[in-house]
């Protein structure tokens, strides 16, 4: 069946064809409404405009009234996330970034899995460990690109992660296979706060500030022998300041607007590229390698391409942060900000300009369809 989908606020209505499967037609049609006009009078009005969906004629069609972002405050902005394939695009109860907070993310935890996880111990420090987590390690790993519209009065920043053996890497009770989120007060996690309906927010260089010390790598009481990945991670720290800070986002199911009975402050405009995690690191990765000393992967023998290998990756680093940025009180070098996100940015641009081949998109893990690709196609996926 395919389906008449009418979104409205105030006096403004939006109306979408889609098919159930979950494509969208990218045509939108906007209508004014009578002051007067009730809901149902909307439905009535909105069933005589066949005319403009002609394939529709002849077929059966449903009607769904569906909110829509506060056109005072709402505006897009392009976000990015890394996910198991088989959970989707949509970042239902998930975190997203900018491309500074996303590029923030991969070099803290994403990039340097191998080498902060080869002994399968995770890094010496309190809080999750990232070597387990599925966003850094699981499996057929996506590198997701969207554009949401918001409602920017944003609300305090959720950690939302996917449960494993029934908790999240807090303790907090999530089911497997599925993604929980939970807010903080002020950011600590150590209390529990109720979540807002209101997209969250993350100033990374804010946050992060308060661990890691600017000027590189220094022994802590909970790192005294800090490894290369620990310094590593410090070094890419160094790179944010408070103009170009990076920016995190939770984006929950209490304002979704796909779901009935939602606040409203969030939904999906489009899907624009999905590619293979794998694909981004090498992509990434050779950009970034051609600042770096040739020798350090020559070194690396016949891992020298292997994205996954621990001598890979530290030659990555070296060339990212600068030769000594893996080692306590090294210089911070390499390349600039802009650069990295140059760099990190480039498997999203079409295939014959060095981007990575696009991925279907895949049925969101929310719905519990079988996990079937939706389309795959290079062009932006329109969504409720």
């Amino acid at each position: 069946m395919q389906v008449l989908q009418i979104k409205f606020f105030e006096n403004r209505i939006y109306i979408y064809r889609r098919l159930r499967v979950g494509r969208m037609s990218t045509g939108r049609y906007e209508l004014r409404l009578k002051v007067e006009e009730t809901v149902e009078a909307v439905a009535r009005r909105c069933k005589s405009i066949l005319h403009l969906f002609p394939s529709l004629r002849m077929l059966p069609f449903v009607i769904s009234l569906l909110p829509a972002v506060n056109p005072g405050h709402a505006r897009n902005i392009t976000v990015y996330h890394v996910n198991e394939h088989k959970f989707g695009a949509i970042p239902l109860n998930m975190n997203t970034a900018d491309v500074i907070g996303d590029l923030f993310f991969d070099l803290l935890e994403v990039f340097i899995a191998p080498l902060a996880c080869a002994n399968q111990t995770g890094p010496p420090k309190p809080g999750p460990n990232p070597c387990a987590n599925p966003e850094a390690v699981g499996a057929d790993l996506m590198v997701n690109k969207l554009t949401l519209e918001i409602d920017e009065r944003y609300s305090g920043y959720a950690a939302c992660n996917v449960g494993i053996n029934g908790s999240d890497p807090f303790g907090h009770p999530c089911k497997s296979d599925t993604y929980c989120c939970f807010c903080h007060v002020n950011g600590s996690m150590k209390e529990d706060a109720p979540c807002n309906a209101t997209l969250g927010y993350e100033n990374v260089y804010e946050q992060f500030g308060q661990w890691i010390t600017p000027g590189g790598c220094k022994p802590s009481p909970f790192q005294p022998h800090p490894r290369p990945s620990d310094c590593y991670a410090a070094a890419a720290f160094t790179k944010l300041n408070e103009v170009n800070h990076g920016s995190w986002y939770s984006s929950l199911d209490l304002g979704y607007c796909g779901s009935p009975g939602s606040a409203c402050t969030w939904r999906v405009v489009s899907v624009d590229k999905i590619v293979q995690r794998s694909c981004h690191a090498t992509v990434f990765g050779a950009a970034v390698q051609k600042n770096g000393d040739p020798g350090c992967l020559l070194g690396c023998g016949s891992q020298a391409t292997n994205v996954s290998s621990p001598c890979y990756v530290d030659c990555f680093y070296k060339a990212a942060l600068g030769p000594e940025s893996g080692t306590v009180g090294g210089a911070i070098a390499g390349m600039s900000l802009d650069e990295l996100q140059a760099a990190w940015r480039l498997p999203f641009s079409p295939e014959s300009e060095g981007g990575c081949p696009a991925q279907p998109e895949w049925s969101p893990w929310f719905e519990r369809r079988p996990a079937a690709p939706v389309g795959a196609t290079n062009e932006p996926v329109a969504h409720d």
